[in-house]
């Protein structure tokens, strides 16, 4: 499938990756699709504009010498030290509201509230798309994509177990008139086609089923007269559309 065939697919992608929240393998397919597709690269180019915006609402700041230090000591560049200098007791008299106050105007307490919104700004955006794509894998199940008679997309089939539909969303830029339809047909292995229903003329369309059709190992689209086929036995029309049934559940 040509991912800059389908905006919002490539949109929703893009994001992620420049998230850093796309798995690493799909992150690998996506970088390498960038190098051949100039519309990947762009879509990724302006997720990278939004989200560096995020990181410019923190301004510039050094940290203190004690945090610079404790860093050193960590990474092992720097041995720790005694701190020279003991701990200064808690004075009962201290007036309390003249230390908030302090703090309050201080610039690394405004500082470090910028950085963790900003922080928090960017972990809301990537965990709300996460839990967005995990809400519309469960809602609707990829079936099949039919491809034309160029081995281009042109229907995709999902199967909406919410609410028991088959959601079938064109592709194609298939011309057809006003005595003409579109029907979905599944194909078995062994006996005639069976018709899924009547897809029309619109760019999508719901067909209430029982249940999803992966038990059978291709899907099929006709040209039919306006009410659909007339005969039992299958399609009467050329068949535009097929594909096989991608079983992703046992």
């Amino acid at each position: 499938m040509k991912l800059a065939s389908h905006p919002d697919l490539l949109d929703r992608i893009a994001a992620q990756y420049a998230l850093g929240v796309l798995r690493a393998g799909a992150r690998r397919r996506l970088e390498r699709l960038a190098h051949e597709e100039p519309a990947v690269r762009a879509a990724i180019h302006r997720w990278q504009v939004r989200l560096a915006g995020v990181a410019e609402l923190q301004a510039a700041a050094e940290p203190v010498d004690k945090v610079w230090c404790g860093i050193e000591e960590r990474l092992g560049w720097k041995a720790a030290q005694e701190r020279s200098q003991p701990a200064v007791a808690r004075t009962p008299g201290l007036d309390a509201g003249s230390w908030w106050q302090r703090l309050w105007t201080a610039p690394v307490f405004w500082r470090g509230a910028a950085m963790a919104m900003a922080l928090v700004a960017v972990l809301a955006i990537g965990i709300g798309m996460h839990l967005a794509q995990q809400r519309d894998a469960a809602r609707a199940d990829v079936i099949a994509v039919l491809n034309d008679d160029r081995a281009q997309p042109a229907m995709l089939v999902s199967w909406d177990a919410g609410s028991g539909d088959l959601v079938v969303r064109r592709l194609d830029h298939l011309k057809l008139n006003d005595q003409q339809v579109l029907q979905l047909w599944a194909l078995p292995e062994r006996g005639k086609p069976r018709s899924l229903g009547l897809v029309g003329r619109v760019p999508q369309a719901r067909l209430a089923l029982a249940q999803p059709p992966t038990a059978v190992p291709a899907l099929a689209v006709s040209i039919e007269p306006a009410g659909g086929s007339p005969s039992a036995d299958g399609p009467t029309g050329p068949v535009v559309f097929k594909g096989p049934v991608i079983h992703s559940r046992p």
